[in-house]
């Protein structure tokens, strides 16, 4: 459907004053967390007999409208088993992720009655010179249509299956939130499909009080636009009650953890660590402290919290406890390899850790750490690791790990080939600056590039709110080496894209930016702008273009990535990609910095950033504090990044090696009170 769309756009206002939002099943605290006494190591809290989300008994299903506009809906099987099979199969395909909120009627009342969505997809088309600009509307596929069921009552916050008028047995893709008691409004029966849970109801009241404008030429006659802009149904999921340790975080509940509780103790008596539904506590030193754990539900509503006790009694045994063993590793020669046997086994200050890694059972000369890196690997590096931890009161030996060494073309070696960093609209700084670098002190000549600013493309991938027109400039120091407006076909940026496995751009007249471009060694930087009026969504890429059969071991090589945005406080994380090729793992430096900014005259850093790594979905490792490790300063050190303080830096540092494969790096806010996050991503070679 193609749809012309008048400038300036003429809306109607609907500022109706709504009712309270309703709270039902809101996160409750079903029995306190008895006092707890740890004496011989660590003790595990299954906080699901300890929290819950009262009366829910069906599938949950999370809509998301954009950054903290979640709605959760329990979805009504038993009362109306085919509509709710129904809808849940589209959940199941994600048909309605990408999709726009189409209509908000008032049913000839005097406030907002209805939200409606679930049926349409549209992609606004920017208005040529003298031409008014268009919406392409499009239906999303649909299910046969299934019989009415029509047995709960249409009250506020009930969730049902659409229909076409006259069709009771029509329904098929489209559902719609009653804002208030429909019943009467709607006669003929509905298939109510679901509930909404806890204030939800508030996000639906938000969105109920959006303009609409009867789109001409169409049967949208009450269609939602906030900001010039159709509102999004970003995502629908079903989503378990409580969150995961491994996979996607999503859940209806989450938690909080406080040491200390309301008495403000800081820790140095117990270790935690809070993984999906399970509370970790480790014994440190001889003493008391109090944990305070609360259960929050998606829209932020808090339960009561349960406040405990822990003691480690002057019995315990306090040696030192590997957290994590070092794992087998193949490595090619010349190439870095890092083993890792983090420990615990008291406060630093009172049973200081001493770390001494040993080959073969033979002590080896390196700094006391929990990390063992070997750069520049040799054939007599091979052979079997094991580390030993010491504190005053015991030593304990990590279980052992193969180092294997193969000799491999450097065609064949772990090494980055592909950086990206998308924006969420309205989250950062204007313009998206993206830095990167090519090449270290081993290679010498150029590097093809394939250099992309994506936006009106990403539509096709579902990602709403696209940025119009990105206009790409690229910069060695500060000179410019670069520009596009619209990439317009290029036959060479085509090429290059097919040739690195770039998805492909939505033709020739897209307004995205694009360069190709063979560039020498040197630290470059991307800036990506709107050309006009607004933000929206983009992704910055960068991709070695060099083939496979070429790389020799004086190539040039992308060997970091980094972006500044803000983070937490209701914003997204930032995410940055980069792909691992070659046949052999590589190893990263990955740091997610924020206290460290105010050096640089930052005045609103994240004060706690915290630093996740995922292979697609697969959680890796994580890390919130880098506690000053002299190992990972001396590597930051040697790749040219800036320092960060030994001592009590609140900032994140993990150190992998990766196998090849897709990665992403996320920064978050912990402390959850906002700020700009570095993220930063380097190769160690």
């Amino acid at each position: 459907m193609n749809l012309r769309l008048p400038l300036p756009l003429a809306l109607v206002a609907v500022l109706i004053a709504l009712p309270a939002a309703a709270q039902t099943s809101l996160p409750t605290r079903s029995r306190p967390i008895p006092d707890q006494i740890v004496n011989r190591g660590a003790v595990q809290i299954d906080l699901t007999t300890h929290f819950g989300v009262p009366g829910v008994v069906g599938q949950v299903v999370q809509f998301n409208f954009g950054a903290q506009s979640r709605v959760n809906v329990e979805v009504q099987s038993t009362e109306a088993p085919l509509n709710a099979a129904n809808f849940l199969s589209y959940v199941g395909r994600n048909a309605y992720d990408g999709t726009i909120l189409h209509r908000i009627d008032n049913l000839g009342t005097t406030v907002p009655a209805i939200v409606q969505g679930g049926g349409f997809t549209a992609a606004t088309v920017p208005a040529t010179p003298g031409a008014a600009s268009t919406i392409n509307f499009t239906s999303i596929t649909r299910s046969a249509a299934v019989p009415l069921e029509a047995r709960l009552p249409l009250i506020r916050g009930t969730l049902a299956a659409a229909r076409p008028t006259g069709e009771p047995n029509g329904a098929t893709s489209e559902w719609f939130f009653n804002t208030i008691d429909n019943s009467v409004n709607l006669p003929g029966g509905y298939s109510v499909i679901g509930r909404v849970l806890g204030t939800g109801m508030a996000v639906i009241d938000g969105l109920a009080q959006t303009p609409t404008f009867a789109y001409p030429g169409t049967d949208f006659t009450k269609l939602p636009v906030r900001n010039s802009t159709l509102v999004p149904v970003t995502t629908v999921r079903v989503i378990p009650i409580y969150p995961q340790s491994v996979g996607d975080p999503t859940a209806v509940l989450s938690f909080r953890l406080r040491i200390g509780g309301a008495t403000g103790q800081t820790s140095g008596i117990v270790s935690t660590n809070l993984t999906g539904s399970t509370l970790t506590i480790t014994p440190l030193a001889v003493g008391t402290v109090f944990l305070e754990v609360t259960a929050e539900d998606s829209n932020g509503n808090l339960s009561l919290p349960s406040t405990f006790q822990v003691t480690v009694p002057p019995e315990s045994i306090l040696a030192p406890v590997f957290t994590a063993h070092p794992v087998n590793q193949t490595v090619a020669l010349g190439g870095s390899v890092v083993f890792h046997a983090p420990a615990t086994g008291g406060a630093a200050d009172i049973f200081p850790l001493t770390y001494q890694w040993v080959k073969n059972g033979v002590p080896l000369n390196a700094p006391s750490s929990p990390f063992l890196v070997l750069r520049n690997v040799a054939a007599t590096d091979a052979g079997t690791y094991a580390c030993r931890v010491s504190n005053s009161l015991g030593t304990s030996v990590s279980l052992p790990a193969t180092l294997t060494t193969v000799s491999t073309p450097a065609n064949s070696r772990g090494r980055l080939v592909n950086l990206a960093v998308r924006t969420d609209a309205d989250e950062f700084f204007e313009p998206l600056i993206v830095g990167f670098a090519i090449g270290d002190a081993r290679t010498a000549g150029t590097k093809p590039l394939l250099v992309r600013g994506v936006g009106p493309s990403l539509a096709a991938l579902a990602v709403p709110n696209v940025m119009a027109d990105p206009v790409l400039r690229m910069f060695r120091d500060s000179l410019q080496v670069a520009q596009n407006d619209n990439w317009l076909g290029d036959p060479l940026i085509a090429a290059r894209s097919a040739q690195v496995g770039a998805f492909a751009l939505t033709g020739n007249d897209s307004l995205d930016a694009a360069v190709a471009l063979t560039s020498p060694n040197g630290a470059y930087t991307i800036q990506i702008t709107n050309k006009v009026e607004g933000r929206g969504n983009v992704l910055a890429e960068v991709y070695d273009a060099t083939p496979a059969a070429e790389i020799t071991e004086t190539t040039p090589r992308l060997i970091n990535v980094s972006a500044r945005a803000k983070v937490g406080d209701g914003r997204s994380a930032l995410i940055a990609g980069f792909v691992v090729a070659g046949n052999t793992p590589a190893t990263v430096l990955v740091r997610a910095v924020g206290p460290a900014l105010t050096a640089f005259g930052v005045d609103d850093a994240a004060g706690d950033p915290k630093l996740e790594m995922f292979r697609g979905t697969t959680f890796l490792a994580e890390n919130n504090d880098w506690n000053g490790d002299r190992q990972v300063a001396a590597l930051t050190a040697s790749v040219g990044a800036f320092p960060l303080p030994l001592n009590g830096s609140k900032d994140a540092v993990l150190l992998l090696t990766l196998p090849p494969g897709t990665y992403t790096a996320q920064a978050s806010d912990n402390d959850r009170r906002g700020g700009s996050a570095l993220l930063e991503v380097y190769e160690i070679r």
